[in-house]
Formats: structure tokens, sequence, C-alpha cells
């Protein structure tokens, strides 16, 4: 599981490690368009949700062909807006949105599962939720019981080394 994004609010105009400005900007129109808000959770581009998929994006470099295609999609599908899907209507950016799932369906849903991962890990979103955060921060109850008993490894121990000393 990832941890929890710490509260920042979204760069102005600053490039990402994977990401353009560019890139960074239609990502938060497409979040907020994805997860709006509704006045008890906070709309995406009100958390660090953006630069948390491009964080994602540089640690796993298999994630980067199909967000990225995605996005190029979505800049296609509107380039018929002076101002391309920002300039665009709710109506407008919803058709978009659905115009590139349903033509490239792998690479929206790669999309998406990195805009829920990066909007659920943001702490203020787990604040909203009544989550403590960061989640599991004293494990889970069984992991807190009595300290381990070292005795629960003397047959591991007496057995043969599987392996030769180099």
């Amino acid at each position: 599981m990832n941890p929890p994004v710490e509260p920042s609010r979204p760069s102005s105009g600053g490039h990402g490690a994977v990401l353009t400005a560019g890139d960074l900007a239609l990502l938060g129109a497409v979040l907020d368009r994805l997860l709006p808000g509704d006045g008890t959770m906070p709309a995406a581009g009100d958390t660090a949700a953006a630069a948390a998929v491009d964080r994602y994006l540089a640690e796993s470099p298999a994630l980067r062909p199909p967000v990225l295609a995605a996005l190029a999609r979505i800049r296609v599908a509107a380039a018929g807006h002076p101002d391309g899907f920002a300039g665009l209507d709710g109506d407008g950016r919803d058709g978009v949105l659905r115009s590139v799932e349903t033509d490239a369906p792998d690479a929206f849903d790669a999309l998406l599962v990195q805009a829920y991962t990066g909007y659920y890990s943001d702490i203020v979103v787990q604040r909203a939720l009544g989550l403590p955060s960061p989640l599991q921060p004293t494990g889970y109850p069984a992991m807190m019981q009595a300290p381990f008993d070292e005795r629960r490894l003397d047959r591991v121990r007496a057995t043969a080394k599987p392996w030769r000393t180099a």
C-alpha cells in the first residue's frame, strides 16, 4: 500500500518527476471531473492526488505508457476547443472522458486506478473519511500482542542449512 500523501496543494505551474506542467494541469482537470468532491469529501484538485500520480509514475516506469497514453488521448479528444479539456464545460469533459474510455479502455483504466490511488492515499481525504493517518500507524491488533516467542524458531534452527557458505 502506498503511504499517505502529506497535505499539500497542487504546484502552480511546476513540472513533476515525469509529468510536464501541461500534463499535471490536464491531470488535475481530469481528476476534478472524476473525483469532484461533495462538500464532505474534497475535490481531487484540492488534494495532492496529481502529485501522487506523478510520483507513482516515477517509481513504476511500467505505469507510464498507459497513463501517458490516456492523457494524450484526452488532449487529442479535447483539441477542438481552443482551451482544450480545461475549456470544456462539465458535459463536454464527460464526453471526452467517455470517448477515451471507449476507445482506449486499458489506458483509461490505468489512469483511473492511479487517480483513485492518489486520491485515497491523500491524508486530507483519509481525514475526511475518518481514517487514522497514516493508515495502520500502530499495526494490526494481532501484531500488537505479546512479544514474539523466539522458541518458535527452534525447529527451524535445528535443521540443516539449505545453502552452502560461499
